[in-house]
């Protein structure tokens, strides 16, 4: 096995995003729970919509920006449910514009924004985190988690829906060379994450995080719980392997512990592939800091 350390955490890091485009991103991850919770819980709909609204608006203080600038006939394409609440849509803009730590006195829209990736993060994490705590608020933690856990279903098979799975012929043209170049670049670009990778093979890798924005822009809340249902369940969730050749499976994650365990492999190379035990995890790699 091939090990490796990686020190990239830095909450200096930047990105340029649209705007427009971010806010229609975080508007359609919320109207899709919106969709769902209404599927599941209609009766109880009003109340987490008023729910969502208060947490939200709990975050704002006095900030309030100028929301004529924003392009809606972008930022609503393709929503079933949020657009029928332009007051949450409001607020949800004013939250995400003062997370993202825009100045109060802008009155146009660049064609791009140049600001620090821990704070975009920061922003879309939070909003979810809230979208999950405002169903805790009106329905009490268990059947919080219940609830949600039925949504990201709902959402999991939405996505592949939209993605539309096409796996190639022969499974062997599928590696772990590509993603893991990406992770390398991408993760240091933007300071995501401190980790040490051990390569199996091309087929098959272990990450261990000691550090990663995910569990850094929420850990203020102090809510493991809420946090990693909001955050990482979605992709822990086994119904989101269902369907694809390259499989990711985790027994802990930073919400809850000291390190985050991510073993990726190719499900036909290696079938139902064996999690390495967590002490092994836990030390990989330590040898190399002395």
């Amino acid at each position: 096995m091939k090990i490796t350390n990686h020190s990239f955490f830095n909450k200096v890091s930047k990105q340029e995003i649209k705007l427009n485009e971010f806010i229609q991103k975080c508007f359609k991850e919320t109207d899709s729970v919106i969709k769902y919770f209404k599927e599941l819980k209609a009766d109880k709909l009003d109340d987490y919509l008023s729910a969502l609204q208060n947490r939200l608006k709990s975050e704002l203080k006095e900030s309030l920006y100028n929301i004529s600038i924003f392009d809606f006939k972008l930022i609503e394409k393709n929503l079933t449910l949020l657009q029928k609440y332009p007051e949450l849509e409001e607020t949800i803009i004013n939250f995400l514009c003062r997370t993202l730590e825009l100045s109060e006195d802008f009155d146009n829209i660049k064609e791009k924004y140049n600001l620090l990736y821990f704070n975009i993060r920061k922003a879309g994490r939070h909003l979810s985190y809230y979208r999950v705590k405002a169903i805790e608020d009106i329905l009490g933690k268990e059947e919080c988690i219940k609830l949600y856990k039925q949504i990201v279903e709902c959402l999991i098979k939405e996505m592949k829906e939209q993605e539309s799975i096409n796996q190639p012929a022969d499974p062997l043209t599928l590696t772990r060379i590509d993603s893991r170049n990406f992770i390398l670049d991408h993760y240091k670009k933007f300071g995501v994450a401190d980790f040490t990778l051990g390569i199996y093979d091309d087929y098959k890798e272990i990450y261990r995080f000691d550090r990663c924005i995910v569990h850094e822009v929420l850990k203020e809340f102090d809510d493991p719980d809420i946090a990693y249902l909001s955050s990482c369940y979605l992709r822990d969730s086994p119904s989101s392997n269902e369907g694809y050749t390259i499989q990711m499976r985790k027994t802990q994650t930073l919400h809850h512990n000291d390190f985050c365990d991510e073993l990726y492999w190719n499900n036909h190379v290696y079938p139902d592939s064996e999690q390495p035990y967590l002490e092994f995890t836990k030390n990989m790699g330590k040898d190399l800091e002395e």
